[in-house]
C-alpha cells in the first residue's frame, strides 16, 4: 500500500543499492593532499562517507544521470578506492615468523588495490578511448610485478591472475603450503607498488589525478598490519593518498614499521569525527530524512502532498505537554501528604504559629500546582545552608520571585523524573531534538529509531498527512533502546562484562532520578568520571572496548570541582540510546564520581559482584533509602527500565 512504505527501513551503507541516492556529505573530506582518519561509532556514516566518495559510487550517478565516464576525472578533485578489511582473512595472518606475514600483507593488501585499479580502467574504457598500446605495457609492467613468468596482456586476463594469487595466499595461510614464498608469486612494497600503478593509471586516462584510497575498518586489523597501514599514511605523496575509517578507540598504535616514526596529527593526518558538532549534525539528519522521503515520493510509495520535513513528523519536546499527559486525572499525588506533615514539622522548629502552619500547608501544598508543590517538597528535603524557611518558600512561591523562577527552571526537568514514578507514568521521549539526542551523534541509530516510530504509527493506517504522537514515539524510542542495551552481549570480546556493567550503571543513574527524598541539587546524571590513574590496567582496556562499541562516549570534563591538576582527565557518558530503557534523562546535566573499587565491581561480569558496586555507591554517598528500595533489583529483575 502507498502509505506503508518507510523510508527509514534501509540504515546499513552495506545492503543499500545506490548510496549516492541517500549520500549527504559530511565537512572535512576535500581535495587536500593530506591523510584523513575518519572516526565514528557502528552507524555514524563511516562506510557511506567513504562509498560515496570512491570511484564505484561516483560513476554510477554519473551514468543515472546519462553523463559519459570522464566526467569522473574531469569533474572530481580525486578518485577514490574503497577497500574494507576482510576481518577473517586479515585475522588469518598470525603464526610463525611475523615478517613472513609482513610481506604476506602487504602483497595482499596491494592486489586488493590494483584489483579495483583494473576494474576502474575496465569501467572507464567502455567509453573512454585508452591507448591499446599503452594499455597492453601498462598490464605487462605490473603483471611482472607480481609474478616474472606472467603472460598477462590484457586487463581481463590480469584481472583474473591477481584472483588466482588471493588463492594461493589463502591456501598460505590454511596452511596448504608451508614454505617461505608461493611458486610465482613475488612479495611486493606495498607503498612502491601502489604509487607506482597509480602513477601509471594517470598515464593512461592523460590526466593528472590524485587517488586517495580509503581503508575502512582499520580497528580490526592486527597489530602489525596496523603498523603497514600507519606506514603507508606517513609516507603518503600525490598522486595516492591513504585515508583509514575506525571507531573510537580503534587504533591499537600510532607507530610504523619503523621503530623511530610514529604518525601524529595535525603533522600526518587530519582527524575528522562524525557527528561531533551538535549544530551541523541536525542540519545533516533533516537532510538525510528529506532525501529518503523525496526518494519514495519519486518512486510512487510516498503521497506527493508528504512533508519532507522530519522536524514536522516528530515535532519538539515541550516539558510543559508532559507535564500535562503526566498529571491528567491525578488528584492525590503521594508527595502531597508527606509535604503536609514535612511543613508542620519545619514548621514547630521555625516557632510558627499554628495559623501560619494551616496557611503554609494550603499555599505550598493543597492549592499548589502538582510541580509546584512537588518542588515545594524537594527544596524542603534538603539540609544545607541553602533550605528556605518556610517563610522564605512562601514568600517566593506567592511573589514568584527570581529565585522562585531559578528553582523551578533548574529542577523542571527533574522534577518529571520524580513524578513519573510516583504517579506510576511512563517517562515520555519524543520530538526531534530528543531524537536527535538520543542517537548520540550516530545517524543509523536516529533512523532506526524514526523506522521503529513510522512503524507503529501504520498500525493505525497512517497517511502521511499528521505528525506522530509523542505516546508513538515513546513506544519506538523504547522498543529501540531495549535491543540496543540486549544487543551489548554481542560484543567481542567482552560483551558479558559490558552488558551487565550498563544494567547496573543504569540503575545507578534511575535511582539517582527517582528517590523520593531526591532534593534535585544535582539533578539528570547520566556520565561519570573517575581517577583515571587509579585504573588497573584491565578496566583501561574494558572501557576502551565500551568506548569503540560505543556504549560509552568520551566528553572533556563538564565541571572540574577539584583543582586543574585533578586526576579526572575525562567523562565518560553513557550512549544516549540506552536511556529510554533505564528511563533517565538524556540531558547532559550531572555527572557522578565513580572510585575505582566500585567500576572494578561493575565491570567484573558477574551479577553479584556488580550488584555489590552497585551498593556500594550508594552506601559510600550515605542514601540509605535508595539502598533499601533497591537491594533486591538484579539483572535478571528489573522492573523499572525493562527486562531482559
Amino acid at each position: 500500500m502507498l502509505n506503508q512504505f518507510n523510508p527509514f527501513k534501509e540504515n546499513r551503507a552495506e545492503q543499500m543499492r545506490d548510496l549516492w541516492k541517500y549520500y549527504v556529505p559530511f565537512p572535512g573530506l576535500d581535495g587536500a593532499g593530506k591523510p584523513v582518519i575518519v572516526q565514528g561509532g557502528r552507524g555514524s556514516g563511516k562506510t557511506m562517507f567513504f562509498q560515496c566518495n570512491s570511484w564505484r559510487q561516483v560513476l554510477s550517478k554519473i551514468r543515472k544521470e546519462k553523463l559519459h565516464s570522464s566526467k569522473l576525472l574531469d569533474n572530481n578533485e580525486f578518485v577514490g578506492i574503497y577497500y574494507r578489511v576482510d576481518t577473517t582473512f586479515v585475522s588469518s595472518m598470525c603464526g610463525r615468523e611475523e615478517n613472513q606475514w609482513n610481506s604476506v600483507f602487504e602483497t595482499y593488501f596491494s592486489i586488493c588495490i590494483v584489483q579495483e585499479l583494473i576494474d576502474l580502467i575496465i569501467e572507464i574504457s567502455q567509453d573512454m578511448s585508452i591507448d591499446e598500446k599503452e594499455l597492453t605495457s601498462f598490464v605487462c609492467d605490473f603483471s611482472k610485478r607480481f609474478n616474472t613468468a606472467s603472460t598477462s596482456k590484457t586487463l581481463l586476463s590480469f584481472r583474473q591472475e591477481t584472483d588466482m594469487y588471493l588463492d594461493m595466499i589463502e591456501d598460505q595461510i590454511n596452511g596448504i603450503m608451508l614454505s617461505n614464498n608461493i611458486t610465482g608469486l613475488r612479495w611486493v612494497n606495498a607503498h612502491r607498488l601502489i604509487s607506482d600503478i597509480c602513477s601509471s593509471c594517470s598515464k593512461l586516462f592523460r590526466r593528472e589525478i590524485l587517488f586517495k584510497i580509503f581503508i575502512d575498518e582499520y580497528e580490526t586489523l592486527q597489530l602489525y598490519q596496523q603498523k603497514i597501514i600507519n606506514t603507508l599514511i606517513k609516507h603518503s605523496t600525490l598522486p595516492v593518498i591513504f585515508n583509514i575509517g575506525l571507531r573510537p578507540q580503534g587504533m591499537k598504535t600510532k607507530e610504523t614499521i619503523s621503530r623511530t616514526e610514529t604518525i601524529e596529527a595535525p603533522h600526518d593526518y587530519e582527524m575528522l569525527t562524525l557527528g561531533i558538532d551538535s549544530e551541523k549534525y541536525l542540519i545533516v539528519l533533516c537532510e538525510i530524512c528529506r532525501k529518503r522521503i523525496l526518494l519514495g515520493k519519486e518512486q510512487g510509495k510516498i503521497p506527493e502532498y508528504a512533508s519532507e520535513d522530519i522536524e514536522y513528523y516528530l515535532g519538539t519536546y515541550k516539558v510543559d505537554d508532559e507535564l500535562e499527559r503526566i498529571t491528567a486525572s491525578t488528584f492525590n499525588a503521594p508527595h502531597i501528604k508527606k509535604l503536609r506533615e514535612i511543613i508542620k514539622k519545619l514548621g514547630k522548629e521555625q516557632n510558627t504559629t499554628n495559623e501560619e502552619i494551616e496557611m503554609y500547608i494550603a499555599i505550598l501544598c493543597d492549592q499548589a500546582p502538582l510541580l509546584d508543590s512537588r518542588l515545594h517538597f524537594a527544596l524542603l528535603c534538603r539540609k544545607t545552608t541553602y533550605t528556605p524557611s518556610l517563610k522564605e518558600l512562601y514568600e517566593a512561591y506567592t511573589s514568584k520571585s527570581k529565585r522562585y523562577n531559578d528553582w523551578m527552571h533548574n529542577r523542571k526537568h527533574g522534577l518529571i523524573f520524580l513524578l513519573c514514578k510516583e504517579l506510576k507514568r511512563e517517562k515520555m521521549y519524543y520530538g526531534f531534538e530528543v531524537y536527535a539526542a538520543l542517537s548520540s551523534n550516530i545517524v543509523r541509530y536516529f533512523l532506526e529509531l524514526c523506522e521503529q516510530a513510522f512503524r507503529i504509527t501504520y498500525l493505525d493506517d497512517y497517511h502521511w498527512n499528521n505528525p506522530i504522537s509523542p505516546e508513538i514515539q515513546t513506544e519506538a524510542a523504547k522498543y529501540v533502546s531495549e535491543y540496543k542495551v540486549l544487543d551489548i552481549a554481542s560484543y567481542e570480546p567482552h560483551g558479558k562484562e559490558l552488558r551487565i556493567f550498563i544494567q547496573y550503571l543504569g540503575l545507578i543513574f534511575y535511582n539517582l532520578h527517582t528517590a523520593e527524598l531526591n532534593t534535585l541539587g544535582e539533578p539528570e546524571p547520566n556520565h561519570f568520571s573517575t581517577k583515571d590513574l587509579s585504573l588497573s590496567m584491565h578496566i583501561k582496556e574494558l572501557i576502551a572496548s565500551a568506548i569503540m562499541w560505543n556504549v560509552l562516549q568520551e566528553g572533556e570534563p563538564t565541571k572540574r570541582k577539584q583543582s586543574k591538576l585533578s586526576p579526572e582527565t575525562v567523562d565518560y557518558y553513557i550512549n544516549k540510546i540506552y536511556v529510554p530503557y533505564f528511563m533517565i534523562s538524556y540531558r547532559n546535566q550531572r555527572k557522578i564520581q565513580l572510585d575505582a573499587n566500585i567500576l572494578e565491581q561493575l565491570f567484573s561480569g558477574d551479577d553479584n559482584k556488580a550488584k555489590m558496586g552497585f551498593r556500594s555507591y550508594f552506601k559510600k554517598s550515605q542514601t540509605e533509602e535508595i539502598v533499601l528500595e533497591t537491594t533486591q533489583m538484579s539483572l535478571f529483575d528489573f522492573s523499572q527500565g525493562g527486562k531482559l
